[in-house]
């Protein structure tokens, strides 16, 4: 089991990098194997369209995924591979991604996670593997 001291100070930290910021990305919670980010979509969120940026779905999955995968002590990480698969567009309105692990082992974390509506009508879903960096 994670010391949710941990748990408290990974959050800490990913809400004050400057990337984070910059998205308005927000860590709702963080929790063994799974975390859940949201954003509020706003106009410098968009694309060409006016439907939300391809970009930001690839960063919530991600960055869901990636604290998922740090969620058991290991904070230096790296995404080595990921896999989205763009199901529905959104304009406005909060959004939650949702992610968590699926397969660990000392070195690598393999995760899934899914951008979704408050309703939970699916928008994107995604998989990633990321390297345990050992220093």
């Amino acid at each position: 089991m994670t010391d949710t001291d941990y748990l408290q100070q990974l959050k800490d930290h990913f809400s004050e990098v400057p990337f984070w910021k910059h998205t308005s990305c927000v860590i709702e919670t963080i929790e063994q194997d799974h975390a859940v980010i949201s954003l509020e979509i706003s106009h410098e969120h968009m694309n060409g369209n006016m439907t939300l940026h391809g970009g930001m779905f690839a960063t919530l999955l991600d960055n869901a995924m990636g604290l998922a995968a740090r969620s058991n002590g290991d904070f230096k990480q790296a995404t080595t591979n990921m896999n989205i698969h763009y199901v529905a567009a959104a304009g406005e309105g909060k959004i939650y991604a949702k992610g968590r692990v699926v397969h660990r082992t000392k070195r690598t974390a393999t995760t899934e996670a899914r951008v979704e509506t408050a309703d939970g009508t699916l928008l994107a879903m995604g998989t990633a593997t990321f390297r345990v960096l050992k220093v």
